[in-house]
């Protein structure tokens, strides 16, 4: 018999890094139930979804939720856990229904509507960014109006991984931004019914990931992360490079975001904050109630001792455990960056010689993902349309540097990625 064999898990939406978590929990013997939140798997995450992990997946979208809970309840999962964004809201009722461990459902909203979510900072006293909500163009005109000052962020409410987040420089910028928005279905599946239009926050960015219990909350890892907005295109992932948990600006953003959670009802459950630290201090971009997205935790481990996905499901496993450890703080063993592709054209690959150039960086450690000979990649305007990802890793963080630019070389000279 397996180990854990008789013990179940539900997890609603296990895509991206709720895919990897499943896969961990299945090793250990658990068995598994899936919650798919839409009647259809989002097209950006169906390749991370892996069918043969689970017992059975129940479409909540072809259930009403008493089906739904009553089916549930007769699995007596352990737990349940949002294993993306779009089963934040779900994984919140489905625990409440079941009396187990999670967030409150009344408030989930603040957890996924970024203008709600910005909107209770303010009502709690926190710093946040300054913003409006807008479902028409001429409601979009009287924002600029407000604003007064460009540039300025176009954006959906509740979209991710910088899905149609574009920087606009004048009127006629965010005119079109807002066209290419609104009443369109957004990567998890939701009609974008309203826009949301905010001040453009100088400083630099930073990931804060988290897990919480009762109320408590544990780093687990603290990000600085450089992305470019490039005009007329979009807002695109450059690189993440893990910081050591003890710092002068370390030191702000965990007592804001410690403030942030609380102010969210994150009480329970892994979060995954991103921060600007402007000239006033830190300001949220948005909080996720779930799991970092598209992280592969080997090299973390490797750096830390363990990753965001590992200490989500240490506090499911070991509750008791995880809250009498609640105030460690980590530390690095080695210094990582991941360093995402960026595509300038689209084309299809007839040539891919990531492996052979980057096995001669000092620092290369992993592939998690470059595309295949025959592939058609589109050019890169967001997160999900990145033409890959690799890790570095490294006790000398200048050694990520000169590898880190030795890529982009290498990109710029179309040495990586060849297209037709």
């Amino acid at each position: 018999m397996r180990k854990n064999a008789g013990k179940i898990a539900c997890i609603v939406d296990a895509y991206s890094t709720g895919a990897e978590l499943a896969k961990a929990l299945y090793k250990l013997g658990w068995r598994l139930v899936h919650v798919q939140s839409g009647l259809t798997i989002p097209a950006a995450f169906k390749k991370t979804y892996d069918c043969d992990l689970f017992e059975t997946n129940l479409i909540a979208a072809a259930l009403s939720r008493s089906q739904l809970f009553s089916l549930l309840d007769n699995f007596k999962p352990a737990f349940v856990v949002a294993g993306s964004e779009p089963g934040v809201e779900l994984a919140d009722w489905i625990s409440a229904a079941l009396q187990l461990a999670g967030n409150d459902p009344h408030t989930s909203y603040l957890r996924r509507n970024k203008y709600a979510m910005s909107e209770r900072l303010t009502q709690v006293g926190l710093d946040a960014v300054s913003q409006y909500q807008v479902t028409s163009r001429a409601q979009l005109l009287s924002a600029l109006a407000c604003l007064k000052v460009y540039p300025v962020v176009v954006k959906p409410v509740d979209s991710m991984g910088s899905e149609n987040v574009r920087v606009c420089y004048d009127e006629c910028e965010a005119l079109e931004a807002f066209d290419n928005i609104f009443g369109k279905e957004n990567f998890v599946g939701n009609i974008n019914n309203s826009v949301l239009v905010q001040e453009f926050l100088e400083g630099d960015q930073y990931l804060v990931n988290a897990v919480s219990i009762e109320g408590r909350h544990r780093v687990s890892e603290i990000w600085h992360e450089k992305r470019l907005n490039v005009r007329g295109v979009g807002n695109l992932y450059d690189y993440e490079t893990i910081l050591p948990y003890e710092g002068s600006v370390q030191g702000k953003l965990i007592t804001y975001v410690t403030c942030v959670l609380d102010a969210l009802g994150v009480r329970n459950g892994a979060s995954h904050s991103e921060i600007i630290v402007t000239s006033r201090g830190p300001v949220l971009i948005e909080t996720g109630a779930r799991m970092q997205g598209g992280v592969v935790s080997k090299p973390i481990i490797e750096a830390l001792g363990y990753s965001h996905m590992t200490l989500t499901l240490n506090l499911y496993m070991d509750p008791s455990r995880f809250f009498r450890e609640i105030n460690i703080e980590y530390r690095l063993n080695n210094f990582i960056r991941v360093v995402n592709l960026i595509s300038e054209k689209s084309g299809v690959v007839i040539e891919n010689n990531s492996r052979a150039l980057l096995a001669t960086l000092p620092s290369f450690y992993l592939i998690a993902r470059t595309p295949e000979v025959g592939d058609l990649i589109p050019k890169t305007v967001d997160l999900s349309s990145k033409a890959g990802h690799i890790y570095l890793m490294h006790n000398n963080i200048d050694q990520l540097d000169k590898d880190y630019a030795q890529i982009r070389t290498w990109e710029k000279e179309h040495k990586l990625i060849v297209l037709s």
